[in-house]
């Protein structure tokens, strides 16, 4: 929802001060844009639960993850064009049309999910279904850029790529930061995959320690 609110734009003046108050955040677009991403990411739980499972648990996975795609495909059609009229994001879009491309393969990856699904491709599912939430995030930002903060008051109010960004020793000091942590990141996720690179099944679940 707030991702959508600020696809939209938020009520703050030049000195950063919001006016208005949470309420104001519920609106029908902010609403839907928080719907969407809820459903994206109950997909995406659900195909990991198709890779991590077997059995029972795995049939109960399956089944969840083709209910939500039926109610997703309609709640992101319906955003992108909500998006059409309550935000400026297609400008970009429209100014470069090759940046259709990317509204082109999320969409190509949505329908990918419920396929791999059906032919019970599930990393494939899975894939497709991060690809999908990748690409719903970038929709914003490209249609966003330069702004990071876009004010709905004015448009001179708006934070920006180049009057919000860090001094040069600052993001000197994040790269580093980066290029060590991530990595690590990567390493410890790779590692925590492979502990518990076995499936789930309902024998597991029967173990004393399975809770």
């Amino acid at each position: 929802m707030a991702f959508a609110n600020i696809f939209q734009g938020i009520p703050f003046d030049d000195q950063g001060i919001y006016h208005g108050n949470t309420l104001k955040l519920l609106n029908p677009y902010g609403l839907l844009g928080g719907l969407l991403f809820v459903l994206l990411f109950l997909q995406h739980g659900a195909n990991w639960l198709n890779i991590r499972t077997r059995g029972e648990l795995q049939q109960r996975a399956i089944a969840v993850s083709q209910k939500i795609w039926l109610i997703l495909v309609p709640v992101a059609v319906i955003f992108l064009a909500a998006s059409y009229f309550a935000t400026d994001l297609y400008a970009n879009y429209f100014k470069t049309p090759a940046l259709f491309l990317v509204i082109l393969v999320t969409v190509a990856a949505l329908f990918a999910t419920r396929i791999f699904i059906a032919k019970q491709q599930f990393f494939k599912a899975w894939f497709a279904s991060a690809l999908t939430i990748v690409g719903a995030t970038f929709f914003g930002i490209i249609g966003l850029f330069p702004r990071l903060f876009p004010s709905s008051m004015d448009i001179n109010f708006s934070l920006t790529a180049f009057n919000a960004s860090s001094s040069p020793l600052t993001l000197k000091i994040m790269l580093g930061v980066v290029l060590v942590f991530i990595p690590l990141v990567i390493i410890y996720q790779a590692w925590s995959y492979h502990f518990f690179r076995h499936p789930m099944t309902r024998e597991d679940l029967d173990l004393e320690d399975a809770y």
